[in-house]
């Protein structure tokens, strides 16, 4: 540049700092260079220095988010909704990887910035409160559920006061069914571990478990409670005939009614033995497959017909007091295959699973049935975030 240029330069910096209101000072030394590839050179160097900095601004407020107490009960709302899903098949086991994996497919569901999942660093971050949270979620909710096992509150309760802490989540039968299922699973894992600091051994059985019982829970609750199961299960039986009242564990209760049932004896009975068959059923000819996805035989119950896995007659421990999740898993996956041995299509499948479910539900809300016993509940219109949740979040 000449000096004639640098002039005309300066008088014009001048008067751009002056609207800027900047420091004129570092423009005239870059104009005093004089040379344009020293410039550009210079110019290339700050936009580098400005792109950094800007980074690590925007990283620095999205680890500010991430840690925010509001950002955590929002992600905390979302997760309970993955918890209470219908479609969700285990809740140990694998569940932070899908979870995390539906977070990054629905970042709007959750309110995350794509920005998030472009970071190894912010995305560990993520994980590890989405791993706390869960974890915060399933405490509570066993916690809820033991509670609600010595006042016998009825399930429908049980998940509305669920949706009153968690903001703007709607609960219907599909909720009701799966905290029943859940419910079960409790009373199962207390007496199985003989936990009773909260909930005693005659709040936590009822004869509707007596179908879920494997030969050594059983020998333990009459040892326990002094009581004959088979008696008990004959004269169950006995007045179920002379009710004379069926009930249909099909039905697709999806209006937002509470079912009915005055059935005193649970129709939910698990084929231990068809679990144990290495064979499987071998009705399947002609048909689809069940389902792809199914876990496999090898998969099955690896515990024999006589053990529940809580040690009992003298057999090895898998499940502790601490372990009810697993427990719950192990249950869950025990009834998908029950469904899937007796099952020759996939739509058959779902039918036998909704079987399952449907009765559990019913057997608890006979045991527990609250003030709303065939009342007919308002229908309920979930939220698009909560909807999109309930429909996708499967693996």
């Amino acid at each position: 540049l000449n000096p004639q240029r640098i002039k005309r330069l300066k008088a014009h910096a001048k008067k751009l700092c002056a609207d800027l209101s900047i420091d004129e000072k570092p423009i005239f030394e870059f104009i005093d260079t004089g040379d344009l590839y020293s410039m550009l050179v210079d110019i290339k160097a700050t936009f580098v220095k400005y792109e950094a900095g800007n980074k690590t601004s925007q990283l620095q407020v999205l680890q500010e988010t991430l840690i925010s107490k509001d950002f955590e009960i929002s992600l905390s709302n979302r997760l309970l909704a993955c918890i209470l899903s219908p479609n969700i098949t285990a809740y140990v086991t694998d569940t932070q990887r899908h979870i995390m994996d539906f977070i990054a497919d629905n970042l709007e569901v959750f309110k995350i910035p794509p920005a998030v999942f472009n970071d190894n660093e912010l995305r560990v971050s993520l994980g590890k409160t989405v791993t706390r949270l869960l974890s915060d979620i399933r405490s509570r909710l066993k916690s809820n559920l033991t509670a609600s096992i010595v006042k016998k509150t009825c399930i429908i309760d049980v998940a509305k006061a669920m949706a009153r802490a968690s903001a703007g989540m709607e609960v219907d039968a599909t909720h009701w069914t799966r905290l029943a299922f859940l419910r079960c699973c409790l009373r199962l894992f207390l007496i199985g571990t003989g936990d009773h600091k909260i909930a005693p051994l005659n709040a936590c059985f009822t004869p509707r478990l007596i179908p879920l019982l494997k030969s050594d829970m059983r020998a333990k609750i009459e040892q326990d409670l002094g009581i004959n199961i088979r008696a008990m299960e004959r004269e169950l039986s006995g007045s179920a005939a002379t009710d004379g009242v069926a009930v249909n564990p099909t039905a697709n209760n999806d209006s937002g009614s509470a079912p009915t049932t005055n059935n005193p004896t649970p129709s939910a009975e698990l084929n231990w033995d068809a679990l144990n068959d290495e064979d499987g059923n071998g009705d399947t000819d002609g048909g689809e497959d069940v389902d792809t996805e199914s876990p496999s035989d090898d998969d099955a119950d690896e515990l024999d017909i006589s053990d529940s896995g809580f040690g009992l007659d003298g057999k090895p421990i898998r499940f502790n007091s601490v372990k009810f999740w697993n427990y719950v898993d192990y249950m869950l996956n025990i009834i998908r295959h029950t469904a899937h041995k007796t099952a020759a299509t996939k739509e058959l499948y779902d039918k036998e699973l909704h079987k399952y479910m449907m009765q559990i539900f019913q057997d608890d809300l006979a045991e527990c049935p609250g003030l709303r016993r065939g009342s007919k509940l308002v229908s309920v219109v979930n939220p698009v975030w909560q909807s999109t949740i309930q429909q996708n979040l499967v693996w």
